[in-house]
C-alpha cells in the first residue's frame, strides 16, 4: 500500500503553506487536455489552534494542493471551493482542479494574431499571456487603452503569476506545425478555450504534470505533443492483466455516440461557400465494409484559418478515428501499491490489456480471450481511507494513432 502526503503552496509566490495536511481524499485524477479534479476533506480538531494553520493553508483560490505518493508528486491543483454544508461531520470538505483550470479565469483582453506560428509556440505564448497580459502577437493599436493601462498591467504582473510552473524550452517548445488564428479583444475569450481549439483543430495534446525540478523542489511541467502524447506499448514498460495486476475491468462500448462517416466543415475564409471534406475522407471504410450500418455526423474546424481542401480532408480523417474506433472505452482498475504506480504512467501511454473473463473467455490455445492495445487517456486514484481500499481506475481508448 502506498503512502500519501498532502502539501499546500501559495499559487502566486510558491511559498510552502503546509508540508503535511491531515486530509482524507476520496479521489483525485488527471485527463489529457485538462479537467482533472480532487475531492477530499480536512479533519477538524476541537482545538482551534490545531485547525487554524491547516484551514488557512487551504484558502480557496490561493492554495495549490499537491499529492505525493511515496514522496513523489503525482497530482497538483488549485483549491477552488469548500462545498461545506454542515458542522455535524467534523470535517471541512474541499474541491480542487488541476492547474490548467487557472486559465479558464484569464481572458484575452487584447487582439492577438498568430499568422503561421508554430503550434507549440502559440500555446506557450497563450500560457504566458494569461499570466502577464504580455505577448509577441498583440496587434499594435487595436487593443483598447483600458487593457494596456499601466496600472492594470502592474496589477496583472503582481497577481497573475503561477509559481512553480515550468514551460517547455529548446526543441520541446516547437512542433514543426504552423498554426493560424486570431482572437479579438471584444470577445473576451477564455485562454483555456483557445487551447481546446488547438486540440480539436490542430491535433495538439497537453497536460500539466507534477514532478520535481532540477533542484528537487515541487514543480508542474507543461507537456505538449502533436498528434499523441505518451509512449508506445514497447516503451511504456507495463502491461495490464486480468486476473493479475488488474482488479477489475469494464469494456464499455458506446455505439450510440459513434460515427463511421464524418463530414468536416470549416469557415469560408473570404469565399462564398464553406469548406467541406470530400468522400472518401472521413469514412471508416473497413467498418462499413464489415457490414456496420452507415452513421454520419459533422465536425467543424475551429480556431485557425483553412487554406486548402487537404486540411479539411485530413481533419475529417482524424476525427473519424476518434468517433468509430474510440467508441470502445475500457475502464481498468489497478490494485493499490502494485505496478504500475502513478509515477510510472504517462498520460497518453499505449499499453497492452490482456484479460480472461466470462465476457472474454480463453482462446483455444489457452491464451487470454482479450488481447488489445489500449491508450491511457486519464486516471483517477482512490487512496486508502476509512471504508475505502486503494486502487487506481484507468480511462482508456482503443484508438491508437500511428
Amino acid at each position: 500500500m502506498a503512502t500519501y502526503t498532502y502539501v499546500a503552496t501559495d499559487l502566486v509566490s510558491g511559498r510552502v503553506l503546509a508540508d503535511s495536511l491531515p486530509l482524507t481524499v476520496q479521489s483525485f485524477g488527471m485527463q489529457l487536455n485538462g479537467n482533472g479534479s480532487l475531492s477530499g476533506s480536512l479533519a477538524l480538531n476541537e482545538l482551534y489552534s490545531v485547525n487554524g494553520p491547516a484551514v488557512a493553508a487551504l484558502e480557496c483560490r490561493r492554495c495549490v494542493l499537491w499529492v505525493l505518493q511515496d514522496g513523489y508528486p503525482v497530482w497538483a491543483g488549485v483549491v477552488w471551493d469548500w462545498p461545506d454544508m454542515s458542522r455535524q461531520s467534523g470535517t471541512l470538505p474541499i474541491s480542487a482542479q488541476t492547474l490548467d483550470s487557472i486559465w479558464s479565469h484569464r481572458l484575452i483582453t487584447d487582439t492577438l494574431e498568430y499568422p503561421q506560428v508554430d503550434l507549440f509556440q502559440a500555446f506557450i505564448d497563450l500560457v504566458r499571456y494569461g499570466m502577464s497580459k504580455q505577448s509577441s502577437y498583440i496587434e499594435v493599436g487595436v487593443s483598447p487603452p483600458a487593457t494596456r493601462n499601466a496600472a492594470y498591467l502592474a496589477l496583472v504582473a503582481a497577481t497573475g503569476g503561477v509559481a512553480r510552473l515550468v514551460v517547455p524550452s529548446g526543441p520541446a517548445a516547437f512542433s514543426g506545425i504552423p498554426w493560424t488564428a486570431s482572437y479579438t479583444y471584444s470577445d473576451l475569450t477564455q485562454v483555456s478555450s483557445t487551447w481546446q481549439d488547438m486540440c480539436a483543430s490542430g491535433n495538439l495534446e497537453y497536460a500539466f504534470v507534477p514532478g520535481l525540478d532540477s533542484t528537487g523542489n515541487l514543480a508542474v511541467f507543461l507537456r505538449l505533443a502533436y498528434l499523441q502524447m505518451g509512449r508506445t506499448a514497447a516503451a511504456s514498460g507495463y502491461t495490464l492483466t486480468y486476473p493479475g495486476n488488474v482488479l477489475d475491468y469494464g469494456y464499455q462500448r458506446t455505439g450510440s455516440q459513434s460515427s463511421n462517416l464524418v463530414w468536416a466543415t470549416a469557415p469560408p475564409n473570404g469565399g462564398p461557400l464553406q469548406w467541406q471534406s470530400q468522400y472518401p475522407h472521413g469514412a471508416d471504410l473497413p467498418d462499413l465494409d464489415a457490414g456496420y450500418p452507415l452513421m454520419e455526423s459533422t465536425v467543424t474546424w475551429q480556431g485557425s484559418v483553412v487554406r486548402s481542401q487537404a486540411q479539411v480532408d485530413a481533419f475529417a480523417d482524424g476525427q473519424v478515428v476518434l468517433r468509430s474506433q474510440a467508441m470502445t472505452l475500457p475502464t481498468i482498475n489497478v490494485g493499490g501499491g502494485g505496478h504500475p504506480m502513478l509515477r510510472d504512467i504517462v498520460l497518453g501511454d499505449t499499453t497492452t490489456l490482456m484479460a480472461t473473463s466470462p465476457l472474454h473467455p480463453p482462446r483455444s490455445d489457452g491464451s487470454p480471450g482479450l488481447q488489445q492495445q489500449v491508450r491511457v487517456v486519464g486516471w483517477t486514484c482512490y487512496p486508502p481511507g476509512p471504508q475505502q481500499s486503494e486502487y487506481t481506475q484507468l480511462s482508456t481508448s482503443a484508438a491508437i494513432v500511428g
